[in-house]
């Protein structure tokens, strides 16, 4: 690429006019044109002169005038506005947010109430009226400035919800007079010009799309990478990428070379070196996740808008500046930040990056006071650097990268202003776990494309923070060939956004910055440096450091501030690295395609002079902890690597005890770009025979690391005093299924000779689709099912459900797990991954009376500002995460704690949960917050909870069962001696009387864990502390207690998926062997449970029937099929005079004959396409409505309605259900749970029943 170099301009109002144009074009608002050139228009300008839009922005501080043609003299007008009155309203024409999320608007009115976000602060000021006339036509005027919404913080807030979306919108600006309103000028106020909503970012990636297909030569093509979670009762939405690039031929040499690297990666390196590899274009990629992180979105979409308006200009350039040095001034400057040599607290420079940073843009700005600034603030850039002015060609730019652009990875979030997903989840902490489906798409498109540069935008870091990161470093990661760019990439970026922007000139990195002097000297007499502070790069759950192990150079970039300013910054600071890299984008591709020929040759990289110089100590002692991080394993015969030769994943009932994770790690690796295989014969490793069909994750291929990121044990990590994430993964150990590591290269190599060709994703997932479960033994006769995985526990809930009997096995060596009859068995075994046991003698077992009830504690209430889902979404991580792990062992939930079996989670005890607890509701608690109330329950010093220390964070170990017990009996029955324990807590003291339950073993080392040694109670934590606890009996005030107590989290971000059976056990003990038929004549009906009266009557008056001749499934979700059935028996069981011939209702069907009356009577309609969709959940809202036209059909009186506003959520009804909502909340017959109607969410049988005892008694009485 040819770029030219010139003396730099003044950066002022950099983006071009066209771009501006083109990005704002669907932001803005302009007069309507009038249908004749003759006709007067309403005028708003912003008259600030700071180039910016006509439009109010809430980060910047403007002045205004508004201009409205009226039919008075001018005389007249002058009078007039003296007593004009000025408004600034909701356009109600033009919808801005969906307002079913956003239902909070809070501005609108007189110009002078507006108020500021502190609620006091006048958001307008200065308003003057006024009169004037204009090429013969009289104005009505009005000036007026606006000052900054968030105060003297010009940015929007790091905050979720975006409540200051409330006053965002689209508006108009009236003025009245007397009450009589004489005109209007439309306006947008936003949080700054270049900002966009979801909505907006999905028309602006349309808009690009055809601008540039008809404005440039460029292949600009949008594509999806799927859909988002769509979680919490919320939308799933698509996430959409942009290629941008020369043509599509160089988007298919890519994939060719990508194939090759992969495969054969020496003979591609020998092109590269020999130079005959010929043209081609290597990817770079950009992309936003924290969506409330707002002006990273908007820096990526307003750099590919600068990509294609450029190309489509005459010069087909973009200039920007470039700082190129430090002046004498700005060399003392620097050195005078950066602090004396030596003395605490005084930058170091670190020898690993020492010949490749030049620490341009490092000077930073000063505060009002005169004091260096530790804010990226304005800087006198001309005073401190030399600058030039470089121009970049795009076409030329596009002969060496292209790009992958993703605005938004988290749509979700952007939607609703929040960090986190629809689901709760912070999905820049999931790409190693990969549970969510944002994750899993973006870690694909990561895999498929292997760009061989990534940036993701975030903030708020105040400093404006750009990577790469210090250590500790992901031992994954193939460091000494990331690091030759990994610098001056960053740099790149950096010196380009802050000599781009008129707002924050100066940036930190990690790497060069954090490094500082702590005043004392090592032995050898040196100035001792130490990392206090690190700004780590040890976990892959962040998506730039996932795509390291592709061998991406990846950077997480920190904005200062979320603002035009920042908006422009980062556009440019894309252009300067893009540059930076189709500058040097052999060697990029080189360094990347030499990481993938050591994975396929299995090289060992661990020599200092490689990767082992990179895993310095915390006094950055290069090399001093690469044994630590690095591990070889060093046995007999095996190889000295710190990679095995290949992991071993049986697929056996016989070696494999749970099916459904191994047989979803083979998704998970195959979507990664991990090979894996399937062996054709069996083989004998370590003593034990693996048959056909085993997989084998080679470690001699391409992606090697990513494969070993996740399957390794980890790193113990005591020795740093901070880390920002866990590092865990270890996915045999926290997901529970058997794996096996071979070290030794002449069994691999006995191994090797057995497999199959190697699988890709969709191989993969032809594969698992064929899964069966395992089943052994006797058939026709009782069957273990083993209780192995989340698959066990929801075959056993699904059963329940449907009035199966199950028991626990309470004794012997399946102690723990499930009975069931073998028909019962067969039913489930194809929807799950299951293990099997037919026997005929079968072992001690006790009957589940029912599927458990879970209530989940923290679930928070709605918001009254911004989002309203606010901080359910982004306020409520604990339940979300407990919510989705009950979600994937099929437990029934609800928001009623009185109405649960059990109660659970890691949040504090909500008011709700506390009552039922008290009253004597089984409760299982676990980590921090839990424990934080749990201590309540017990008289002061009963029970005492510790962590290891203020910074520890999580520990793989060892652990005893010292009690037995039915919560723990699987974990002891398989053998399974590892828990996970995010929180680093212990019980230092438990009441008098309280069974331990799972207590660590101090005698075997951690096998992964970070664990700070100057901890407080680090030693305690490892001397075999207390990690789980049960207690039955009396708590303070003599309340009467059963509790199960777990010192660390058993659901953390829904990966630790081994942990979940102790949930799940403690469950199901909670309801075996109660036994309840003789009083309400079901077994799964409890004589005082709030709904057995109604199920005894409509029993009674043959409305409804048990699912079997003992069971009623009072949790199991209705159907429209019932419903319909239900009211037909109502009637009377009147026959319709003709069939409604829905196609998906079956002449057989149990409800045909009600369908068809139902549908003659007008009581339920098909839902299209001649279909009823019978078996369809039954909404709350579905119901009434249909009862609701069952009442007109018997002539009642249904004119009585009720006040849904008084509900949080009335405003959600459906529509076709607010006239029957209504009549039914007046009735009695609907009721909400504190203060929530919950419109859409299912009936269960037993609301079922309960609805139907109160619509027959008002039904009975209208009729007399």
């Amino acid at each position: 690429m040819v770029i030219s170099m010139r003396k730099h301009k003044p950066v002022g109002k950099a983006l071009s006019l066209v771009t501006a144009c083109a990005i704002l074009l669907s932001l803005c608002i302009f007069p309507a044109a009038a249908a004749e050139d003759t006709a007067p228009a309403a005028q708003f300008a912003n008259t600030t002169g700071d180039g910016g839009e006509n439009m109010v922005s809430l980060t910047n501080e403007r002045t205004f005038k508004a201009s409205i043609p009226v039919e008075l003299t001018e005389e007249e007008a002058q009078a007039a506005a003296e007593q004009a009155v000025w408004s600034l309203d909701c356009d109600p024409g033009q919808e801005y947010l969906d307002d079913t999320l956003f239902p909070n608007q809070s501005q609108g009115g007189v110009l002078d109430s507006w108020v500021c976000a502190d609620g006091e602060t006048p958001f307008f000021r200065n308003i003057v009226s006024g009169a004037e006339t204009v090429d013969g036509q009289v104005y009505l005027t009005v000036t007026f400035e606006n000052c900054g919404y968030f105060g003297e913080d010009l940015s929007v807030p790091h905050t979720n919800g975006g409540y200051y979306m409330d006053v965002c919108g689209y508006f108009d600006l009236s003025v009245s007079l007397d009450g009589e309103e004489l005109g209007s000028v439309a306006l947008k106020v936003a949080p700054y010009d270049s900002f966009h909503t979801m909505d907006e970012l999905y028309a602006q990636l349309d808009e690009l799309v055809s601008y540039a297909q008809e404005n440039t030569d460029l292949y600009v093509e949008q594509f999806s990478m799927g859909q988002s979670q769509g979680d919490n009762g919320m939308e799933s939405l698509d996430m959409p990428y942009l290629i941008v690039a020369k043509d599509k031929a160089a988007v298919e040499k890519w994939q060719q070379l990508k194939a090759q690297a992969e495969s054969d990666p020496t003979a591609l390196i020998q092109k590269i070196e020999n130079g005959t590899l010929g043209d081609y274009q290597v990817p770079v990629l950009y992309s936003n996740v924290h969506a409330n992180e707002v002006a990273a979105a908007d820096g990526v979409l307003t750099f590919a808008w600068m990509l294609v308006e450029a190309a489509a200009s005459e010069t087909g350039s973009i200039d920007y500046n470039k700082l190129t040095g430090f002046t004498a001034e700005g060399e003392a400057e620097l050195a005078r930040q950066m602090g004396p040599v030596g003395q605490e607290g005084s930058v170091a420079v670190p020898d690993l990056v020492a010949d490749s940073a030049t620490y341009l843009g490092y000077i930073k700005g000063e505060n009002a006071d005169g004091t260096t600034s530790t804010k990226s603030v304005p800087v006198d850039l001309e005073k401190y650097y030399t600058m030039e002015t470089e121009t970049v060609v795009v076409d030329e730019l596009l002969n060496d990268v292209f790009f992958i652009i993703v605005p938004e990875e988290n749509v979700e979030g952007r939607t609703y202003m929040t960090r986190t997903s629809s689901g709760g989840f912070d999905l820049n902490r999931d790409n190693s776990f990969q549970t969510q489906a944002e994750t899993q798409n973006m870690t694909q498109l990561i895999a498929q494309w292997n760009p061989v540069s990534f940036t993701e935008f975030h903030g708020r870091v105040s400093a404006f923070q750009c990577e790469p990161c210090d250590p500790p470093h992901e031992p994954n990661f193939e460091y000494d060939l990331l690091a030759e760019h990994l610098m001056t990439g960053g740099e790149a970026l950096g010196i380009a956004a802050v000599a781009n922007n008129d707002g924050h000139n100066s940036y930190v990195i990690p790497q060069r910055d954090y490094l500082t002097y702590t005043g004392e000297t090592t032995a050898d007499g040196e100035e001792q440096t130490q990392w206090l502070d690190p700004w780590d790069d040890m976990s892959t759950s962040y998506t730039p450091q996932y795509a390291m192990l592709h061998g991406t150079l990846a950077y997480t970039v920190e904005v200062p501030a979320y603002d035009q300013f920042m908006v422009e910054a980062l556009a440019y600071g894309q252009l300067g690295q893009s540059a930076y890299i189709a500058a040097n984008k052999e060697s990029y591709l080189l360094n990347q395609t030499k990481i993938f020929e050591r994975g396929v040759t299995n090289a060992n990289s661990d020599a200092y002079e490689l990767v082992g110089q990179w895993f310095c100590d915390q006094y950055d002692v290069e090399g001093a902890e690469a044994d630590l991080f690095r591990p070889e394993y060093d046995g007999e015969g095996e190889n000295g690597n710190f990679y095995p030769e290949c992991y071993i994943i049986p697929m056996d009932g016989a070696n494999q005890s749970n099916l459904q994770d191994a047989a979803e790690m083979v998704l998970y690796l195959t979507r990664n770009g991990v090979k894996v295989n399937l062996t054709e014969s069996s083989f004998t490793y370590d003593g034990v025979e693996y048959p056909a069909g085993t997989l084998i994750v080679s470690m001699y291929q391409a992606k090697r690391s990513v494969a070993n990121g996740v399957l390794y044990d980890g790193t113990v990590i005591t020795e740093w005093p901070v880390l920002y994430s866990e590092g865990i993964t270890a996915f045999d150990k926290t997901r529970g299924f058997d794996m096996a590591v071979c070290a030794q290269p002449a069994a691999y190599e006995t191994i090797a000779a057995v497999c199959g060709e190697a699988m890709d994703y969709t191989a993969a997932q032809t594969y698992v689709s064929g899964l069966t479960s395992s089943f052994t033994g006797v058939e026709n006769a009782q069957v273990i099912l083993m209780n192995a995985c989340e698959d066990s526990t929801a075959a056993v809930n699904a059963l329940l459900k449907a009035g199966k009997t199950v028991s626990l096995i309470t004794e012997g060596q399946y102690q723990g797990s499930f009975l069931c009859a073998y028909a019962d068995w067969q039913s489930v075994a194809g929807d799950y991954l299951l293990t099997g046991i037919g026997v005929t003698d079968a072992p001690a077992a006790t009957a589940l009376s029912k599927a458990p009830v879970i209530y989940i504690s923290g679930k928070p209430a709605d918001n009254d500002q911004g989002f309203v889902k606010t901080s359910l979404v982004s306020g409520a991580y604990e339940y979300n995460y407990d919510r989705q792990a009950m979600e994937l062992l099929g437990f029934t939930v609800t928001d009623d704690a009185s109405k649960a079996d059990v109660i659970i989670g890691a949040a504090a005890l909500d008011e709700q949960a506390l009552a039922a607890v008290k009253s004597g509701t089984p409760y299982i608690g676990y980590g921090y917050d839990a424990m934080s109330s749990a201590v309540d329950l017990f008289a002061e010093g009963q029970l005492v909870y510790e962590t290891a220390g203020s910074n520890a964070m999580d520990a793989l170990a060892y652990v005893t069962y010292p009690t037995e017990s039915l919560v723990t009996a699987s974990y002891v029955a398989e053998g399974d001696d590892l828990l996970y324990g995010y929180g680093a807590g212990y019980f230092a003291a438990i009441p008098q009387g309280a069974q331990v339950l799972v207590q660590l073993d101090g005698s075997k080392e951690l096998l992964e864990g970070f664990l700070p040694s100057t901890g407080e109670h680090y030693n305690d934590f490892l001397n075999d502390s207390i990690q789980a606890i049960s207690y039955e009996g009396q708590g303070v005030g003599g309340v009467q207690l059963d509790v199960v107590l777990f010192a660390n989290t058993l659901t953390n971000k829904v990966h630790q998926r081994d942990e979940f059976n102790f949930i799940s056990n403690f469950a199901f003990a909670s309801v075996m062997g109660q036994e309840t038929t003789e009083t309400t004549g079901y077994a799964d009906v409890a004589a005082d449970a709030w709904y057995a009266g109604s199920v005894a009557a409509v029993t009674e008056q043959g409305l409804m029937t048990g699912v079997t001749g003992t069971t009623f499934a009072p949790d199991v979700a209705t159907t429209r099929g019932m419903m319909v059935t239900i009211l037909h028996r109502m009637a009377g069981e009147p026959a319709a005079a003709a069939d409604a011939q829905f196609t998906d209702v079956a002449d057989t069907s149990y409800c045909a004959a009600a369908v068809d009356w139902a549908s003659e009577a007008g009581v339920a309609s098909g839902v299209g396409n001649r279909t009823f969709a019978p078996d369809n959940t039954l909404t709350r809202e579905q119901a009434v409505t249909m009862l609701y036209r069952y009442a007109q059909l018997q002539g009642v009186d249904v004119t009585a309605a009720g006040d849904l506003s008084a509900y949080t959520d009335g405003s959600s009804v459906s529509a076709f259900a607010q006239d029957a909502v209504s009549w039914a909340v007046s009735n009695g017959l609907l009721k909400g749970n504190a203060g929530v109607l919950n419109p859409q969410g299912s009936a269960s049988r037993a609301e079922l029943a309960a609805l139907m005892v109160r619509a027959s008694a008002l039904l009975t009485a209208d009729a007399e």
